[in-house]
């Protein structure tokens, strides 16, 4: 009996991978080493052994039929026994760079960190309306100062990128009183929100309609792929068409903005504060001027964790993987000409 030979690239709990094994009796997995994964992220990294290395990508490019991974780098150019790879993430541009066989199918998980990367919306919101930065630095500087909290009831809040991340924060939003915009590429041309759309969701427009959505709303949340096409899709030009004064939210990628213009807004008072998740580059060196840049608020590409989130991708996973062994068509296959 044949083993079906699979690479486990994530730090998934040994309960989730036994539900992958539970599959089928002749899975077999191998949990790649840090050292490999390592020396796949930095050559020259001082700390890896590179004849170890190497020698566990030669066995895993010939031996592994599944990737079950974040990312490939190069490994996957002269991977012969290669036929999947199951990404635990919603995009998969970090992948679409790097050489990989037309034969080999690559599919996403998206939604997975949907309700997590929601709730950190809501709280930069939250932390933005009720000026929590200032009072947290009078707290920190011993003073007794007022400023006029705002609520986000009555507040429109743009979705650029309204698939399941953005689905998600729109349903957050409901329960603040918050009115919903947003872009969707395959969007009505009547602004009809797609079927089950919360009743906060107003108007969604396909991608053309990119500047009526910034100008009226409060808050603009980023929350598209990195594509050619979304490639600085918020720039000098857009930032100006954005309500004067409103908040942007990136959880996107950073190659989504141009910072340069992003920083000029902040500085003038177009943008009143950006919260992001992502930056470019990442991770963002230190001294980089973008952590001294007025206003803007940034965390480390952490929005999506969770504490069972490799649990969670596992039984994603585990479902894919009986549809691939019973030559199911895959769910959620990455369309590599449009980038996602």
């Amino acid at each position: 009996m044949d083993k079906i030979h699979i690479a486990n690239f994530l730090p998934v709990p040994e309960d989730a991978l036994d539900v992958v094994r539970a599959v089928d009796s002749r899975v077999e997995i191998h949990n790649v080493s840090q050292n490999l994964i390592r020396w796949m992220r930095e050559p020259n990294h001082p700390g890896v052994d590179r004849t170890e290395a190497e020698a566990e990508r030669t066995e895993i490019q010939g031996r592994d039929r599944i990737w079950f991974t974040f990312f490939s780098g190069d490994l996957a150019r002269e991977a012969s026994a290669l036929e999947w790879i199951s990404l635990a993430s919603a995009g998969a541009n970090q992948i679409l760079d790097h050489p990989i066989g037309e034969n080999v199918v690559i599919t996403k998980m998206p939604g997975l960190a949907a309700r997590v990367i929601g709730e950190w919306v809501i709280a930069f919101m939250l932390m933005d309306a009720k000026r929590m930065i200032f009072h947290l630095d009078s707290h920190r500087m011993g003073t007794w100062e007022r400023s006029e909290p705002d609520t986000l009831e009555g507040k429109t809040i743009g979705i650029v990128g309204y698939g399941a991340i953005g689905a998600e924060i729109a349903r957050l939003t409901e329960g603040f009183g918050m009115r919903v915009v947003g872009i969707r590429r395959r969007a009505s041309g009547d602004g009809t929100p797609p079927a089950g759309a919360p009743d906060c969701v107003a108007l969604i427009w396909p991608p053309e309609r990119l500047n009526d959505v910034l100008s009226e709303s409060d808050y603009v949340v980023l929350a598209v792929p990195l594509t050619d096409e979304t490639h600085r899709l918020i720039g000098e030009k857009e930032l100006a068409q954005m309500k004067p004064g409103a908040a942007l939210i990136n959880i996107a990628r950073g190659e989504v903005v141009d910072w340069d213009a992003q920083v000029a807004a902040l500085e003038s008072g177009q943008l009143r504060a950006s919260y992001t998740d992502v930056t470019y580059p990442e991770p963002l060196p230190d001294g980089h001027p973008l952590w001294n840049a007025p206003n803007l608020f940034i965390t480390p590409h952490n929005s999506g964790l969770q504490p069972d989130y490799f649990g969670k991708a596992a039984h994603r996973f585990a479902d894919n993987l009986r549809r691939f062994l019973d030559n199911e068509p895959l769910l959620d296959i990455v369309d590599r000409n449009a980038g996602y």
